[in-house]
């Protein structure tokens, strides 16, 4: 009798396994080509815009002006004034600046104002600045005032009862949300410094934030319908502190909203790249792998996770060769890496990232010898050649991506020159983005970017903090950036590891809590802000810039109405008043008595009750 066949039941187990993988597989497949049509759907819905609306000069806005006085013979009111005009260019407020050397004063037009002046005697009649307020207006003093005659008459209605000499003090200790999130933080460091004024201040005066030693440094105090907002030192000449601006003028007129950029990125330069070949020994020791293989097995899945957990995107930035060569032929470098270039590419996009370019190799698009020898650089001989090289790099991704249009690009070591740029326009039609460093450089050497559309077209969109681990002053500029922009960009580098400077002598395990300590705080303390990648954020940087809004505020709301409107757009209100009825928007509470609103629609209503 012939018996019947029959198939072990492994078998069946195995024809699952192979169908629930393909099903698998497909899925990938499938996130992966939706991620390149999302991407090829945002190049090419990219406009760009006539940027003279957007960014046009804070004079040229509309509503109630903000009056910003300075002494053009003295440095620090100029380099004050500069800090707070562009600030109020961001929060779209009509700006007049007054310089109090040259011009007559007149606030009757200002519905607050701004004195970065030091001496108060050049103001002249300090009884028609009381006046001023008194009736409704609002001042901020935005600089240590030097104990003058006129501040000898004045200095009792700023809630100061005694005052001597100043003196140098180091730190700050936040006593408010002055900066939104921050309340009871304290940076003790060399890097925050004041000049102030040694004082005491009354009952009557609110206050904001001290030096670490406990001496009054920022303070609020009305006076009849209006208040002063006095700030007691120097560290406001500084770009990366425009939030301690931010804050100060928002908690200073009552019911204050503005427009925020409300994102988040997180780079990683130098990757996908060329890997070290070999062993690194405190890597060797801990996990007993080579760096290609560190890199795979611990170190990116360890990125991934990361990001995933504090809900972040990637934008990882190639370089295909870290040959030092400038000069033509590019093509097929010694040390590049397809698979590499491949097998990571694929899965920053499949992960929601942005793949953008570093450049053909770490030598940085410029032709200045002084630059070249302080990096430890060549130089480049013409913009013809750099664009050869930037075009070999485009080149190179394509052929891994051929459907992928890439964006975004971030210079080696942050610098670029005029030529450098002129040679990315010339081989990257594609170009939508440039980041690279956001605060100032000693050195003067890096290419420094306030937010903003530049002149062709290509979106500017700095990076304000970088490392793994969380450090004092990272904290500081994330917080003033985040306070003033809504804006967090972040940067690391693959290697930092096996860097002892940069790595600050710590094992991956040890940098990698750091790491997730870091972006768990940034999760916890700002959970609105919404991840996107450089060309995502960048694209609707663009928007916010190229829109203008109208407010007007009655005693019970405030109406907003944007022009040139073209998607969701986010403000930050400041008010010790309850959120009554809205119309076309979306409030949520992100801090006491702070708010984040989202309009829907053009014209927006916020109810504010008592």
């Amino acid at each position: 009798m012939k018996k019947g066949f029959s198939i072990n039941k492994n078998i069946y187990v195995i024809l699952a396994a192979i169908v629930v993988l393909a099903i698998i597989m497909q899925v990938s497949r499938s996130e992966y080509v939706l991620q390149f049509s999302r991407n090829t759907n945002l190049a090419e819905s990219r406009q760009i815009f006539n940027s003279n609306l957007g960014q046009a000069e804070a004079t040229d806005l509309g509503g109630p002006t903000s009056c910003v006085l300075y002494d053009s013979e003295e440095e620090v009111s100029v380099s004050v004034k500069n800090n707070a005009t562009r600030l109020l260019q961001y929060m779209k407020r009509k700006t007049l600046s007054i310089d109090t050397s040259v011009d007559s004063i007149n606030l009757d037009s200002c519905a607050m104002t701004i004195i970065t002046n030091q001496i108060l005697d050049e103001i002249g009649n300090i009884d028609s600045l009381s006046d001023y307020v008194n009736d409704g207006g609002y001042v901020m003093f935005t600089n240590t005032l030097e104990m003058d005659h006129t501040f000898n008459k004045i200095y009792r209605q700023l809630g100061i009862i005694s005052s001597s000499e100043p003196f140098l003090a180091q730190g700050i200790e936040l006593k408010s949300n002055v900066l939104i999130g921050e309340k009871d933080l304290i940076i003790d460091d060399p890097y925050v410094a004041n000049s102030m004024n040694r004082i005491e201040i009354d009952d009557s005066s609110e206050l904001l934030a001290t030096s670490v030693d406990g001496m009054p440094l920022m303070w609020r105090r009305d006076h009849g319908q209006g208040a002063f907002m006095v700030f007691n030192g120097t560290m406001l000449v500084e770009k990366i502190n425009r939030g301690l601006i931010a804050g100060g003028i928002s908690l200073l007129e009552p019911d204050f909203i503005y427009p925020i950029f409300n994102s988040k990125q997180i780079y990683i330069d130098d990757f996908p790249a060329p890997i070290q070949k070999g062993i690194n020994d405190s890597i060797y020791q801990q996990y007993h792998k080579d760096v290609s293989h560190f890199y795979r097995d611990i170190w990116w899945p360890d990125m991934l996770k990361a990001a995933k957990n504090a809900d972040l995107k990637y934008t990882a930035v190639l370089i295909q060769s870290y040959t030092d060569r400038v000069d033509p032929p590019f093509n097929s470098p010694v040390d590049e890496d397809r698979y590499n270039l491949l097998s990571y590419g694929r899965e920053v996009i499949k992960s929601g990232g942005e793949i953008g370019i570093h450049g053909y190799n770490h030598q940085s698009l410029q032709m200045d010898e002084e630059i070249a020898d302080n990096y430890g650089y060549k130089v480049w001989p013409s913009t013809s050649v750099m664009s050869q090289s930037i075009s070999e790099s485009l080149k190179y991704a394509n052929i891994s991506f051929p459907n992928y249009k890439i964006m975004s690009y971030v210079p080696p070591s942050n610098m670029i020159s005029s030529e450098g740029r002129e040679a990315l326009k010339e081989a990257w039609p594609d170009l939508t983005v440039i980041s690279s460093l956001y605060e100032e450089d000693i050195t003067n050497m890096s290419y420094i970017q306030e937010y903003e559309v530049a002149e062709d077209g290509i979106i500017e969109m700095p990076r304000v903090t970088s490392g793994y681990v969380d450090n004092p002053i990272e904290h500081w500029a994330e917080a003033n950036t985040i306070t003033s922009l809504g804006i967090y960009s972040h940067f690391v580098h693959p290697d930092d590891v096996l860097d002892e400077l940069r790595g600050k002598q710590l094992s991956w395990a040890e940098l990698y809590k750091a790491y997730s300590t870091k972006l768990e705080r940034l999760k916890k303390t700002y959970p609105w802000l919404r991840a996107m990648t450089a060309t995502e954020g960048a694209i609707d940087l663009e928007k916010v810039l190229n829109s203008r809004v109208e407010w007007t505020k009655e005693v019970d709301s405030i109406r907003g109405d944007i022009t040139n409107f073209q998607d969701d757009n986010y403000f930050v209100l400041r008010t010790a008043r309850s959120i009554a009825q809205l119309k076309h928007c979306s409030v949520s509470k992100i801090d006491e008595n702070t708010y984040l609103v989202k309009a829907t629609e053009a014209k927006f209503q916020i109810g504010l009750g008592g």
